[in-house]
Parts: structure tokens; C-alpha cells; sequence
């Protein structure tokens, strides 16, 4: 599969499409520069791989932004037993919802978020959301997509990766916040 096509063929992500980030330094610098970011993380974070613990990985992430982090169903027990402090409990399409409202104060009542970074969500369910935020929210908002496929209605994304290479870059990602 080519590193920058989608994985549902029948859906057309229309004209505008994500820039694809392949070198972990520039992704880097992108979260960085966001002012609220927030992490919105699905139940898939528990099987996509046995070779990186993904919610450690997502608390350090989250710690080294300053970023809120939203799970979704029983993913709230894990992050409760690590014990980070800016955890919220939401379904994801009501997040998404939320994150349309440019006037949404956010869940610390401080203001929207700038920066929303996904990863964990069935590809098909992920599609909707980043599709939903790129025509509704983007002027006041940037989406990443951190699976190892690369999605279209995200404002950028990673390319197609195996799940090695995946590894080492979110390993590398994580050094250079």
C-alpha cells in the first residue's frame, strides 16, 4: 500500500487531505507549538501492540504537553491505576461534537483546544471524527492522527507504517518533545 492512501477506498476525503508527517522531529515541533492540546485515545490502544505500553506512553506524551486526555470506555481504569490527573471519561463522538463549538470553554473551563491528537479508533470510526472536525472546526483547530495508517481527514498524519516502524517512531516522537 502506498504510504499516503487511505485505506477505505469507496470514501473520497474530498480536496483537502492531511500532510503527511513522516520524520518524528517536524511532529514534534508541531505539538509543541500548540497552546491546549488535548489527546483523545479509543479502546484499540490495549491491542494495537505488545511491543510499547500505549497508555504509558500517552500519560508521558500528555505529561511532556501539558495536554488533557481523553479516554473512552474501559481505558478509564488503566489511566486511573497510573494516575494522571487531566483524565476525562467521554464517548469520542461527543467530544468530537464539543470540539465543533469553537465557544466550548473546554473541560477545564480555560477554552477550546488548538490541537487534538487521536489514536486507538477503528480506522472506519476515525474517518467520521477527523472528517466532522476538518469541515466544521478548522479554523480554530488542528488535528494529528498517531495511528500507523495514514488518514486523510486529519490535518496531518502519519503515513502507512508496519508496527515496527511505528514503535520507533512514536519512541522518537517522545525524545523530541
Amino acid at each position: 500500500m502506498i504510504r499516503g492512501e487511505s485505506w477505505q477506498k469507496a470514501e473520497v476525503p474530498g480536496p483537502i487531505k492531511a500532510f503527511l508527517i513522516d520524520d518524528p522531529k517536524r511532529l514534534a515541533i508541531l505539538i509543541k507549538r500548540a497552546k491546549r492540546p488535548l489527546i483523545i485515545a479509543g479502546y484499540r490502544i490495549a491491542k494495537m501492540t505488545d511491543k510499547l505500553d500505549l497508555v504509558r506512553y500517552l500519560i508521558d506524551l500528555a505529561e511532556r504537553i501539558n495536554a488533557h486526555v481523553v479516554v473512552t470506555g474501559s481505558l478509564i481504569k488503566e489511566f486511573e491505576k497510573r494516575g494522571y490527573r487531566y483524565l476525562y471519561l467521554m464517548p469520542a463522538m461527543e467530544v468530537v461534537d464539543r470540539l465543533m463549538d469553537s465557544e466550548w470553554p473546554g473541560f477545564d473551563g480555560k477554552g477550546n483546544y488548538d490541537l487534538v491528537i487521536f489514536i486507538g479508533f477503528p480506522y472506519y470510526y476515525e474517518w467520521l471524527m477527523l472528517n466532522g472536525l476538518k469541515h466544521f472546526a478548522y479554523r480554530h483547530l488542528r488535528t494529528i492522527s498517531l495511528d500507523p495508517y495514514y488518514q486523510p481527514n486529519a490535518t496531518f498524519s502519519l503515513p502507512n507504517m508496519k508496527i515496527g516502524e511505528w514503535v520507533k517512531f512514536l519512541d522518537s516522537l517522545k525524545d523530541n518533545v
